[in-house]
């Protein structure tokens, strides 16, 4: 009886290196970054310079500039993506979850929700799910995004849209600020002076305006993380509570236990976080501990339900604030 032979096994490809150091360290540098200690897309300046976080931290500038070299060096801060507020479009962020119909087809599916008008990022969570943003008109019906999304080759289920309008700026961005903003979606970590020099402005008129557009929150920094190149498992955390002031028991209870910890900001710009609902990140020790965190919050007195999700990695679809951006008028060059 003739018989192939049996092909060799192929071993996986050794794994990525993953980011040496102190997780607390981290969590304590991105508290500083983001100025209300809270996750928020409007809320972080990627020009926040190391010895301003060294200062704050009160340990020494190299050892926070190796840090952040080591965020880039190792994948970790993947790019910053810079979006201008979408109230200045009319538009406004709407959140879906969607589920795939094969886990280890989600790359795929990924790309296909990056071709949905409106689509800016997607958070990718081990497992089935993924949690995709988009923005869209404010006044249109946003079970009609949900539709378009359900209809993708791959996805099985889409759970209800959530999201709303944001506030819009107190100060409307001219035309000069618009060509400001299109300078620095292409060129997020360059130096203002840089920054003037591509905008064609002077120094002092890009610091003006750099400032002012980041007070104002008419442009936001949304870090693009990537985990896998941590060693620890990142937990996405969302805990409804039976009321309000249950969920601030249940905070301060999580911190104490778990303080490895950074919460979400309860605004319009974050989804679901109502005040019965707490939303954070948490770093644990290790994989196995992942149920066992899951259990104990599950225990917690006025806790009703809970979501936990290990983060595996942020994709963003640069298209849709592209087309809209482009849809400003530029300004012309200025020099004060």
């Amino acid at each position: 009886m003739n018989m192939e032979p049996c092909p060799r096994a192929t071993m996986p490809t050794d794994p990525e290196p993953t980011l040496p150091g102190d997780p607390d360290l981290d969590l304590a540098i991105l508290r500083v970054m983001y100025p209300s200690g809270h996750i928020e897309p409007a809320g972080i300046d990627p020009r926040l310079n190391a010895t301003r976080i060294a200062r704050e931290l009160r340990v020494g500038r190299g050892v926070i500039a190796q840090r952040l070299r080591a965020w880039s060096k190792f994948g970790f801060l993947a790019q910053y993506d810079v979006w201008p507020n979408p109230a200045l479009f009319g538009q406004a962020p709407v959140w879906l979850e969607v589920r795939v119909a094969d886990r280890l087809q989600k790359e795929s599916v990924l790309e296909r929700i990056g071709l949905v008008p409106g689509a800016v990022m997607a958070l990718d969570v081990a497992g089935e799910w993924i949690a995709a943003t988009f923005v869209r008109p404010v006044n249109e019906d946003r079970r009609r995004l949900a539709d378009l999304v359900q209809n993708l080759s791959g996805v099985r289920e889409v759970g209800p849209p959530s999201g709303g309008p944001v506030e819009a700026p107190d100060r409307l961005p001219t035309p000069l600020d618009f060509r400001i903003i299109r300078v620095l979606r292409h060129h997020p970590r360059e130096s203002l002076a840089n920054i003037a020099r591509l905008a064609r402005v002077s120094t002092r008129t890009i610091t003006t305006r750099y400032h002012r557009l980041i007070e104002n929150r008419a442009v936001w920094f949304v870090p693009i993380y990537d985990f896998r190149a941590l060693a620890e498992p990142v937990l996405s955390v969302n805990v409804r509570c039976a009321s309000g002031p249950d969920r601030e028991r249940f905070a301060h209870s999580l911190h104490r236990a778990f303080p490895r910890i950074l919460e979400f900001l309860r605004s319009p710009v974050s989804p679901m976080l109502t005040e019965d609902r707490l939303g954070c990140v948490l770093i644990a020790r290790s994989a196995a501990r992942v149920e066992g965190i899951e259990r104990w919050i599950r225990a917690q007195p006025g806790v009703v339900d809970c979501e936990l999700a290990v983060m595996v990695r942020q994709v963003v679809y640069p298209e849709t604030f592209d087309r809209l951006i482009a849809s400003m008028p530029a300004g012309s060059p200025t020099r004060s």
